[in-house]
């Protein structure tokens, strides 16, 4: 009876974590209520839209449903943004309240992205990296590299626990608020491991900020994240794509978004 529950509890959890779960309950007002809240209280700990230039094209790596994209234009209207992600896109409310701004979402694969070398300004990438094994990690982060431009920004965000009982409460947190069955992967780096990391892939990291206490709480412990604010030195990139496309020009976005 016991091992039918954990099978029937694991399919639930299973099912509950599948992209087109995530995009029913985006149609709740509430959900997207909370992750815009969320995503301006990234903003507001991080300070990621100040390390970012105030115009230019920027790329939201991992983009998710695309409300941290939002949030940072919203901060600085002359910002032209393209958001990638390989299993989710802006529900409707988002797209709605975009169509406005110089925005466009499409589906990719962070670790071969379809665009001209150096032709963005700036980058982030939030709290994506660790639901990849490490190899993978290092071929987004080497993609994004040649895809900035020289000197360009790249913000990484990230969960960092430096010790086991960190990594444990990170952990908790990131099953809740991503209803996530426990079979999901996770591959944390400490602080040392990434500030080890970064300049072996073309980065110079020129800041860290460390951050806790994001909304919504998920766990009474103190979640640690840092923003490691980087720029490109043109060494490092280790995917270079035969004869990329440019970028899509934002402006024309077409119906979706």
């Amino acid at each position: 009876m016991g091992a039918d529950h954990d099978r029937r509890d694991a399919a639930v959890e299973t099912a509950l974590y599948q992209p087109t779960f995530f995009a029913t309950m985006m149609r709740w007002g509430w959900m997207d209520t909370v992750l815009r809240q969320r995503a301006r209280d990234i903003l507001r700990r991080s300070g990621l839209s100040r390390h970012l230039p105030a115009e230019g094209l920027l790329l939201d790596l991992g983009a998710g449903t695309g409300h941290l994209s939002e949030a940072v234009m919203r901060r600085m209207p002359g910002r032209r943004c393209v958001a990638v992600d390989g299993a989710y896109a802006p529900p409707a409310r988002l797209a709605a309240r975009m169509r406005r701004r110089d925005f466009q979402a499409l589906s990719g694969d962070g670790a071969r992205l379809p665009f001209a070398d150096g032709c963005f300004d700036a980058a982030w990438i939030g709290f994506v990296l660790h639901h990849m094994p490490e190899a993978s990690q290092e071929r987004v982060l080497a993609e994004a590299a040649r895809v900035l431009r020289p000197g360009g920004v790249l913000v990484l965000l990230e969960d960092t626990p430096a010790t086991e009982r960190e990594r444990r409460t990170t952990l908790a947190a990131d099953r809740r608020l991503n209803i996530e069955p426990a079979s999901a992967p996770h591959h944390y780096r400490s602080p040392a491991a990434w500030r080890a990391l970064l300049p072996t892939l073309g980065y110079v990291v020129d800041e860290e900020v460390p951050f806790t206490r994001l909304f919504p709480p998920a766990t009474l412990r103190r979640v640690w994240h840092r923003a490691f604010v980087c720029r490109t030195v043109g060494r490092g990139a280790i995917i270079s794509s035969p004869d990329p496309p440019p970028p899509p020009s934002p402006s024309a976005m077409g119906g979706e978004k």
